[in-house]
């Protein structure tokens, strides 16, 4: 994608495009004014970032990043994104990315950054949830400090399979002098005493139960989702610091959580998130930004417009539509044809749909 060929599809010339991505956009009040019109009130925030592909040396804050495709780190850019998944709907609504800066302090890292994101945009974020979801790679103890100190704001995140995690001690106290027992032996994750845990969820081939323990590397009290899955003879242990909310909310958040990856995943398909061709920090940030949020402008036609219907959201039928469209009224104009006759509506209803895969 460049301005180029946006202009020749488009109806402005190169140097319009490349001027209007240079301005700033407020995209976050934009996206938080969708999500506040379509969505439902049964709402989580997920973070997570995602690899782009960039070659050269002139890109800001061009570097090593991790890509979950190659399983390991390569040279381009990432973002840091924030969106909010609709759980009533199980779907996602992009709110904002930024692109991931290297810090010249040492002190500083990749977590800081990640944190000071939500906390720049705290009270926005709290009026739209209280939870904010993430993969393991968040499950920090200073994103965790950080959120709560700063945010007020409950993590939902994972641990490691061979996570440090204690029993805490529910029995009679002894008498006299000295502090109390505050724990009751270590978790073996492998294993678990179910006799301590309460089983909260039962879904397909999974059963999830659920306990508050101690966390050593969190340094804080925790509520898990022990999640065995019978299928594989495996095991997830998800966590909230939210040691209030039940087992089976932290595991229903946790899954609706991969909407994002749906939005990352649509956008590189189908709006060019990994294919802007400029070098500029600001075009960089309004293309990352308009990408995402134009899958989210899709969502709010084919999802909640008409939320009855059976079909399944197809981002890929959506920009068939749209490219049809283009070019219905590109040959309408040209031929000097009158859209309101009969037969030409019927037929151009017919051609809009040409192509789709749920046709």
């Amino acid at each position: 994608m460049n301005f180029l060929n946006m202009e020749r599809q488009g109806t402005y010339s190169e140097k319009s495009y490349r001027l209007h991505f240079e301005q700033s956009f407020d995209h976050f009040a934009f996206n938080k004014h969708l999500i506040a019109t379509y969505c439902s009130g049964n709402k989580i925030i997920a973070a997570d970032c995602s690899y782009i592909p960039k070659s050269g040396k002139e890109t800001p804050h061009i570097g090593k990043f991790w890509s979950g495709c190659a399983s390991k780190a390569l040279k381009g850019l990432e973002i840091s994104s924030l969106a909010v998944i609709d759980v009533d709907n199980n779907t996602g609504m992009h709110l904002e990315c930024k692109q991931t800066t290297e810090s010249s302090n040492d002190e500083e890292s990749r977590v800081d950054f990640y944190l000071q994101q939500v906390i720049d945009k705290k009270d926005e974020l709290k009026q739209l949830a209280d939870y904010i979801v993430a993969d393991g790679a968040y499950a920090k103890q200073k994103y965790v400090d950080g959120l709560l100190e700063k945010t007020e704001l409950h993590l939902i995140s994972k641990l490691r399979k061979d996570a440090d995690l204690t029993y805490l001690y529910t029995g009679e106290m002894s008498k006299g002098r000295g502090r109390k027992k505050q724990y009751d032996g270590k978790m073996n994750c492998k294993q678990i005493d179910k006799s301590r845990f309460e089983l909260c969820c039962i879904d397909e081939d999974s059963y999830v139960y659920t306990a508050v323990v101690r966390s050593k590397f969190l340094k804080r009290n925790i509520r898990i989702a022990y999640v065995e899955h019978r299928k594989n003879n495996s095991y997830s242990i998800l966590f909230s610091t939210d040691t209030k909310l039940g087992g089976d909310f932290i595991y229903r958040y946790y899954k609706a959580r991969f909407q994002i990856e749906f939005l990352f995943r649509d956008a590189k398909q189908y709006t060019g998130l990994n294919h802007c061709q400029a070098r500029s920090e600001n075009k960089l940030d309004f293309h990352f930004n308009a990408s995402l949020t134009a899958v989210s402008l899709s969502k709010t036609d084919s999802i909640f417009k008409e939320p009855l219907t059976e079909e399944v959201f197809s981002m890929c039928d959506i920009k068939t539509i749209n490219f049809n469209q283009l070019l219905l009224d590109r040959f309408i104009a040209i031929s000097e044809v009158d859209p309101s006759c009969n037969k030409i509506a019927e037929a151009y209803d017919e051609m809009l749909k040409f192509g789709r895969i749920a046709a």
